[in-house]
């Protein structure tokens, strides 16, 4: 991973835009910067920049977001990914840079079919599943596994939570809180599991005021959001991005 100035231009463009997303959202950073990063820097050192990235994000909106997330789903949520922050922790030491791609691709084509599919059924207030507290344990076993793998828990707690009907503010809130959590462990385990590299520690350095300042104006956005203009536009971003991360592993 040696990165020149045009490389960490492109870092800390992606990183503004990314956390703006996160922030406003309450979801997209993994989704969006993961596959660019992965891109950039061509090494695996992309899933802990991601970790690291997403860490600041979250820790920049804890204090305000944490007294409007629903204590019961976040607490079974977190129960849940304990559980599975080492198996993906496990996943990712044994995994291959194209493997990794791969993963990566199908989960934000996924992501990106369920918005579609979303924004045309789930519009009703109220008009949502329930799984009860069980399910929200499974959800957050496969979230924990997804943070210590691939820097991305949110897609199985957003498809979750949207079609419980969470509110969006409650759901942004929840999101967000957990993935501090997330990726305190995560970062955690991997700094214990592997050396990190000087390299994505310098990466961090630079991006990370890029990361503060996105986190900061998507914050300011969250009460004014289109959510259906904004989220078609994210919507276009995950489908290039996940085809091209696809396309790239299936023809390496």
């Amino acid at each position: 991973m040696e990165l020149v100035v045009v490389d960490y231009a492109l870092l800390a463009a992606i990183t503004l835009f990314a956390a703006l997303t996160q922030a406003a959202t309450g979801f997209g950073f993994a989704i969006i910067a993961l596959p660019l990063f992965l891109a950039v820097t061509g090494s695996l050192g992309a899933v802990v920049l991601t970790i690291i990235l997403n860490l600041i994000v979250s820790l920049v909106l804890l204090r305000r977001l944490w007294r409007q997330a629903p204590r019961g789903e976040l607490s079974r949520l977190a129960l849940g990914s304990l559980v599975g922050f080492p198996i993906g922790l496990y996943a990712f030491l044994h995994a291959s840079l194209d493997a990794v791609r791969l993963a990566v691709g199908l989960i934000i084509l996924g992501f990106a079919l369920w918005l579609l599919l979303l924004q045309r059924r789930l519009r009703r207030p109220g008009h949502g599943f329930r799984g009860g507290r069980g399910v929200d344990l499974a959800v957050g076993l496969v979230s924990g596994t997804l943070a210590t793998s691939l820097a991305m828990p949110g897609p199985p707690v957003m498809l979750y939570l949207s079609a419980a009907g969470m509110e969006k503010m409650a759901l942004r809130a929840c999101t967000l809180c957990l993935f501090t959590l997330s990726y305190a462990a995560a970062l955690a385990m991997q700094a214990g599991a592997v050396a990190i590299a000087d390299e994505v520690w310098l990466a961090a350095l630079v991006t990370g005021p890029l990361a503060v300042l996105g986190a900061l104006l998507g914050d300011r956005m969250a009460p004014l959001l289109d959510e259906r203009l904004f989220r078609g536009i994210v919507l276009a971003i995950l489908i290039a991005t996940g085809a091209y991360t696809t396309y790239a592993a299936v023809t390496a």
